[in-house]
């Protein structure tokens, strides 16, 4: 099911998880801030902060921003921020830690296929023994754990740059 964030324009979507959107931090006026929730006749939820209009026939759920708590609480005021004017000076922390949360991510998919990529071992990665088997060498473990090294860096960037973000949010 697809979920959907209008502001007083177009819808764009809305990722769990993941979700980069422009926010601000600290500001009262969203404290007591309200959001609706809805779904339309195609499955869609959306999330807005202006009820859905009277000939759409949705039943919203007022969402008040006061009486949610923790990752709820820090999505819907980054939704909410939507209506804070783009020249706000509290608008440009949050974005900047939304894209360093983009990097981060990226950075650990990158690594992660490059482990799963660097599984088979290279030419001169194995030793060859008398009996016409073979086994794997130091210099295939020292790649392999290099690259579960890099994972394991990545994974640590995300949640530092998780953990940026989520400060930022009051």
């Amino acid at each position: 099911m697809a979920s959907t964030c209008t502001n007083a324009g177009p819808a764009w979507p809305v990722r769990a998880g993941l979700a980069l959107l422009l926010g601000v931090s600290g500001a009262p006026a969203l404290q007591a801030q309200t959001l609706y929730e809805w779904h339309e006749r195609n499955g869609t939820v959306v999330y807005s902060q202006f009820p859905p209009a009277p000939k759409e026939g949705a039943a919203p759920r007022t969402i008040r921003l006061q009486d949610l708590a923790g990752p709820e609480r820090a999505t819907a005021l980054r939704v909410a921020a939507q209506s804070v004017p783009a020249a706000s000076p509290g608008r440009r922390p949050l974005a900047l830690a939304d894209a360093r949360v983009g990097r981060a991510v990226s950075g650990l998919q990158r690594a992660e296929q490059a482990l799963r990529g660097g599984q088979s071992p290279r030419p001169g990665e194995r030793q060859h023994l008398v009996n016409g088997h073979s086994r794997l060498t130091k210099a295939y473990f020292d790649r392999i754990a290099g690259l579960e090294a890099q994972v394991a860096r990545a994974r640590a960037e995300v949640q530092a740059a998780y953990a940026q973000r989520d400060a930022l949010v009051p």
